[in-house]
């Protein structure tokens, strides 16, 4: 079994290598916003298709906003390579207060704003050690520094 990283730390020799990448973020927030996308279309689909008189989508889409931030945060860490609790944290946090907005100037009810966006932090911080932790994730980093030297 490999080593498993929580943190790397910063090298200050290494030319280009910032402690913090905002592009990573980036990265985060588009795959967490492609996800709950696609599974909103899908769901809207399945109202298309089909004829039942009452559709409840709550507890999925509450379930599928929190998958999102695993999964953003996940890329997050991938892409950074390194700090990948902090990479994804700030990609949870972010896509979190997102959707609080979001659902206060739609009038979506949100039961509790601060609940949810501590918990898609916590929720993308744990994407992003996932996401250092790739096995992918680790070859692109090793070969972008020896390449920067």
């Amino acid at each position: 079994m490999g080593k498993l990283t929580f943190l790397q730390w910063h090298k200050h020799g290494i030319k280009g290598d910032k402690p913090f990448k905002r592009g990573a973020v980036g990265t985060g927030l588009v795959r967490a916003f492609g996800v709950t996308f696609a599974v909103l279309v899908m769901m809207g689909f399945v109202v298309a298709i089909t004829q039942q008189s009452v559709y409840n989508f709550s507890l999925l889409t509450l379930f599928t906003v929190l998958v999102a931030a695993v999964i953003g945060g996940g890329s997050a860490g991938a892409a950074a390579g390194i700090r990948g609790w902090q990479h994804g944290g700030a990609t949870g946090l972010i896509f979190g207060m997102f959707f609080v907005v979001v659902g206060f100037f739609t009038g979506i009810p949100i039961f509790d704003p601060v609940l949810i966006t501590s918990a898609m932090t916590i929720l993308g911080s744990i994407g992003g050690i996932i996401g250092v932790n790739l096995p992918s994730a680790r070859k692109r980093v090793v070969k972008r520094r020896y390449l920067v030297r």
